[in-house]
């Protein structure tokens, strides 16, 4: 086993296609499914298989041993990162996996400020869901993520603080109020975004012994905004996550000052790469103690 043929297999993963990550790494289709089977007869197992249901699939333990083999590239990294600094250059990979908010409004000026200071790294974003980020840090498809609580399961590096706040339409009664609490929020068609903001609001109203009426759960900022505009409810949301408001819809902030935390996740900080140091590092000097 050489680390061309581990790259392959981890490749094959990321992107979902024998036929791209041969593009990405110059090998033919044939070539690829060539070397993929003399992996597979070298191990004795199936990594990989194949079916017009799931399309490319790996086995149970093609996952694992997928984890296996990012691992190794990750110390080979390292190994080379060590060389390099050496002789006095800068390189190396981070690949970073955040929510879709975070990468509008803190990765692109994360990833310049680096490109500036550190031309020599190379970064990678993978965009999803929070949920989905967390499940990319526990299978070492990323290296760090951008994540918001509950996070048990990682090491984490406190990025910011961001201020919850009511959104509503301006004919709305609660405009008129100049603090919100959650007790003025009981009874009101609440519409939920997913991403994380569901611990956070069940748990506020737990508090008050009440229990949020919601009456839809939404993805996007951009589709509760839209019904808080036809007057289909309120959204609870974060100062953050907004960049403008439409028309007639107006915020309140939420009181007492109620704030949702945003961290920086690795599997195993101590275990971190340079270049992913590099990245935390940046990212902290940025937006640290930067509170809405």
């Amino acid at each position: 086993m050489n680390k061309s043929q581990i790259q392959l297999i981890v490749q094959i993963s990321e992107t979902g296609s024998f036929t791209k990550a041969g593009e990405e790494l110059h090998m033919t289709q044939p070539a690829v499914s060539r070397a993929v089977a003399a992996i597979e007869s070298e191990l004795g197992t199936t990594l990989i298989k194949r079916n017009k249901k799931n399309g490319l699939f790996f086995t149970d333990v093609g996952e694992l041993i997928l984890i296996i083999f990012r691992n190794i590239l990750c110390e080979l990294q390292k190994v080379d990162e060590l060389i390099a600094a050496e002789k006095g250059l800068e390189i190396g990979k981070v690949h970073i996996g955040a929510y879709p908010t975070a990468c509008t409004r803190f990765i692109p000026k994360i990833i310049r400020t680096m490109e500036d200071k550190y031309p020599g790294l190379e970064v990678k974003l993978s965009e999803g869901s929070v949920d989905q980020v967390k499940e990319w840090l526990r299978s070492k498809s990323i290296d760090v993520g951008i994540i918001i609580p509950p996070d048990k399961d990682f090491d984490i590096v406190p990025l910011m603080k961001d201020q919850l706040i009511v959104i509503m339409h301006s004919s709305h009664p609660l405009y008129e109020k100049e603090t919100i609490g959650i007790p003025d929020l009981q009874g009101e068609d609440i519409i939920l975004g997913r991403g994380g903001y569901e611990v956070q609001v069940h748990d506020l109203f737990k508090e008050f012994k009440l229990k949020p009426q919601i009456r839809f759960e939404v993805d996007y900022i951009d589709t509760a905004l839209s019904m808080v505009q036809e007057g289909l409810g309120i959204t609870i949301t974060t100062k953050k996550n907004i960049l403008s408001l439409p028309e007639q819809v107006v915020f309140r902030e939420l009181k007492p000052n109620t704030f949702r935390e945003i961290n920086i996740a690795a599997l195993d900080i101590k275990g971190i790469s340079k270049a992913t140091d590099a990245f935390i590092q940046t990212a902290r000097t940025l937006f640290t103690n930067e509170d809405a």
